[in-house]
């Protein structure tokens, strides 16, 4: 072996003992803290009362989600939107201008969390 070839084989040597400490996906340390919190039921994770507290978080929140689905001029069109908060939970929907026929989009998000309880579009 040349000794060029020496120094590449070293380099790579050294290249790969390192390998496993690249970050290529989740490590165990990560696994394992999404694994308790998903095991965690005291709700404890959430340290604010509501992640959800007001109409304009929770219009941010859905937005997202339903442009990406539904698509982004198709929510628009939807406005002005109809919000509620019941019992903790954020009901939203669209409105159709008067005299329109057809369906609009109605999601409900838990104030407290953020989780989608239900997500439709009507016809």
């Amino acid at each position: 072996m040349h000794n060029n070839d020496k120094k590449t084989m070293k380099t790579i040597l050294i290249l790969l003992s390192f390998f496993p400490l690249l970050s290529f996906g989740q490590s165990n340390t990560d696994r394992k803290i999404l694994k308790e919190a998903l095991l965690d039921k005291s709700g404890k994770q959430i340290l604010v009362d509501k992640v959800l507290p007001d109409a304009g978080t929770a219009i941010a929140v859905a937005e997202p989600i339903l442009f990406k689905i539904y698509g982004k001029d198709h929510i628009l069109g939807e406005k002005p939107y109809n919000i509620l908060l019941v019992d903790g939970y954020w009901m939203i929907s669209g409105s159709l201008p008067k005299g329109w026929l057809g369906g609009t989009f109605s999601i409900i998000l838990s104030a407290k969390d953020g989780r989608v309880i239900q997500l439709v579009h009507y016809k």
